[in-house]
C-alpha cells in the first residue's frame, strides 16, 4: 500500500537493497515494477520513475506526459537510443546523447515552469589547501608553505544518487520568481530551451586546526564543514535571420544567419543544515571560523561561440554595505514562422534585481566567456586582496579584543553562507554542435587567533602568545579553494 503523505517513486530493473532503504530512509514511498508503469492509465501521481536496464525504455509520446506532471525521470545507464529519444522528446539545447554518464549514477530529466532540467552525476572536486597566512601585532604577514590535500565527495554512488534524486524531486515542485519574456509564440521556427543543473556536495574533510590544536588534521564525520551548490543554467537558443532547418553551418551563414543563446545563471552555495558549526576550536568564538568569501561561475565556450553580451556590468545602486545590481536585457530576434513562409521580430526579455550585502560582483571578460565573482568586502576586501598580503584582514579586520583577557577572537558579524549566483550571458554562433564548459569555484576561509595555541604558531618551545602580541605568531587564515567542472555540447541544429 502506498503512503500518500512520501513523495512516490517507482523503480523498474535490478536495484540494490542499499538503494532501496535509502530511498526509503529519505523519506521517498518506493514501488518496485516489473514493467514500465502506463502515464497515460496510472492513477496515482509520481514523483519520480526509475529506469534500469537495456529492456527498459520510454517513447516520446510517455516522456511527453510525464514531464509535465512533475515526474522526475531517471536513467541509469541509458542506451544511445533513449538518450536520442529523451532528445527528441524535450526539444532542449543541451545535446542529451553526448553528455559524460558516470557508471552507476543516474541522469535525471525533469521539468520546472515548462523549462526541461538535465542534471548529470556530481563531478569530481578539484581542491587545493590555500597557503597559511600569518601575523602578528608587531610583526609582519608572512605567507607558509604548506602540503596539498583532498576533499572529498561522498564516494558512495548510492548517496551521490538518493542525493540528486532528492533534489531534483523538490526542484520539480518549485516555482520560479525571475521576470522574463524569452518564450517566442507557438509555431516560431528555430527556437529551443532547457535547463543545465549543476548539483554538488562539498565536504572538507580536513580540518584547518584539529581540536586538540594540530594543523590540518584528518576530521571525523561530526566535524566536517559541508556546502551544498545548487547551480542552474538555463539556456534560450535561437535561430535568427534566416530558415535554419536541414541547413549546413555554410548554407546558414551564407543567408544571413546567426543563432543567439541567452545562458542564465541563478541559484546559490550554502552551508549545508548537517554541517559542523563555522566556530571550531576549544571554546565558541576563541579559534577557527569557517567562512566562504568568494564564489566564481562561468561558462567557457569552445571557438565556434562567441560572447555577445552579458551583466549584470557594474553596481545598479548602493546603501551602506548593501550593493543593488540589476539585469535587464532585451534584444530583437528575427524569428520565422508559419512554416517558414512569415518574419517577425520577437523581443526576448529578461529581468532581474537582487541586493549584495558585505559582498560585490564583479565581471572578467575573457577570450572564452565571462567570469562572474562574489567577493567578500567587509572586515577585508577579497578582490583588492586575495593573497591576503595586507593587514586588512586581521587589523581591523575580521578580530576583535576580549576586555578580560586581553586576547584575541574572531568577530560574530561575518555574514552567514549563502552565496547567491545570478548573472546572464548571450552567446552568438552559427548552426551546429558547440562545446561549453561550466566552472564553478569558491574559497572556504578558516581564522584562527591567538586564543587559542595550534602546533602551527611560530613559537619557540613552550611559549605562548601573549595579549600585547609579541610572540612570533598572532592571526592566522587558510582554508581550501574548491572548483568543480561540467563538460558539455550544445546541439544547435534544426530539422
Amino acid at each position: 500500500m502506498t503512503d500518500s503523505t512520501k513523495p512516490q517513486i517507482a523503480l523498474v530493473g535490478s536495484y540494490s537493497d542499499a538503494f532501496v532503504k535509502a530511498l526509503g530512509d529519505d523519506n521517498f514511498d518506493v514501488e518496485q515494477c516489473d514493467s514500465v508503469p502506463n502515464p497515460a492509465t496510472r492513477t496515482s501521481s509520481l514523483a519520480a520513475l526509475a529506469l534500469k536496464g537495456e529492456e527498459y525504455t520510454l517513447s516520446e509520446s510517455d516522456i511527453t506526459l510525464m514531464l509535465p506532471a512533475k515526474t522526475v525521470l531517471i536513467f541509469f545507464g541509458p542506451t544511445s537510443t533513449l538518450l536520442e529519444t529523451i532528445q527528441s522528446a524535450t526539444n532542449t539545447p543541451i545535446d542529451i546523447p553526448s553528455l559524460e554518464l558516470v557508471d552507476g549514477l543516474p541522469l535525471l530529466v525533469y521539468m520546472v515552469d515548462g523549462m526541461v532540467n538535465i542534471a548529470t552525476s556530481i563531478v569530481p572536486s578539484d581542491a587545493q589547501v590555500l597557503p597559511l597566512v600569518q601575523s602578528a601585532l608587531k610583526g609582519s604577514s608572512e605567507i607558509v608553505a604548506t602540503d596539498g590535500y583532498q576533499l572529498q565527495s561522498p564516494t558512495d554512488p548510492v548517496e551521490q544518487a538518493v542525493m540528486s534524486i532528492d533534489n531534483a524531486v523538490t526542484e520539480a515542485q518549485s516555482d520560479r520568481a525571475y521576470v522574463s519574456t524569452l518564450d517566442p509564440p507557438i509555431g516560431t521556427i528555430g527556437f529551443k530551451k532547457g535547463t543545465l543543473s549543476n548539483f554538488a556536495n562539498i565536504s572538507i574533510n580536513r580540518l584547518a586546526w584539529s581540536p586538540a590544536g594540530i594543523y590540518m588534521a584528518a576530521a571525523p564525520t561530526s566535524h566536517i564543514q559541508r556546502y551544498t551548490l545548487k547551480w542552474y543554467t538555463d539556456v534560450y537558443s535561437y535561430a535568427t535571420g534566416a530558415d535554419c532547418r536541414n541547413k549546413t553551418p555554410t548554407q546558414f551563414a551564407n543567408e544571413g544567419g546567426v543563432v543567439y543563446t541567452v545562458v542564465i545563471d541563478r541559484g546559490n552555495l550554502r552551508r549545508s543544515p548537517d554541517s559542523a558549526p563555522r566556530y571550531w576550536g576549544p571554546e565558541r568564538g576563541y579559534c577557527g571560523y569557517y567562512f566562504v568569501d568568494h564564489n566564481m561561475t562561468t561558462h567557457r565556450a569552445g571557438s565556434s561561440l562567441n560572447v555577445h553580451t552579458f551583466q549584470p556590468q557594474g553596481p545598479d545602486s548602493q546603501n551602506e554595505s548593501k550593493i543593488g545590481y540589476n539585469i535587464s536585457y532585451e534584444q530583437d530576434m528575427q524569428m520565422l514562422n508559419n512554416n517558414g513562409h512569415s518574419t517577425f521580430t520577437f523581443k526576448a526579455k529578461y529581468m532581474n534585481g537582487f541586493v549584495l550585502d558585505q559582498f560585490q560582483l564583479h565581471d572578467s571578460l575573457g577570450n572564452s566567456g565571462v567570469e562572474f565573482s562574489v567577493d567578500y568586502n567587509g572586515y577585508y576586501d577579497y578582490w583588492a586582496d586575495p593573497k591576503f598580503a595586507t593587514k586588512q584582514w586581521w587589523n581591523p579586520g575580521v578580530f576583535e579584543k576580549l576586555p578580560k583577557s586581553g586576547r584575541w577572537a574572531v568577530r560574530d558579524g561575518l555574514p552567514v553562507d549563502n552565496m547567491p549566483i545570478n548573472a546572464l550571458t548571450v552567446f552568438s554562433s552559427n548552426v551546429g554542435q558547440h562545446t561549453i564548459t561550466s566552472e564553478f569555484s569558491a574559497d572556504i576561509r578558516a581564522f584562527k587567533s591567538n586564543y587559542w595555541d595550534t602546533s602551527s604558531d611560530h613559537k619557540k618551545p613552550g611559549e605562548v602568545s601573549n595579549s600585547d602580541g609579541n610572540a612570533p605568531t598572532h592571526f592566522q587564515t587558510t582554508g581550501i579553494s574548491e572548483k568543480r567542472t561540467w563538460n558539455r555540447a550544445l546541439g544547435l541544429s534544426w530539422t
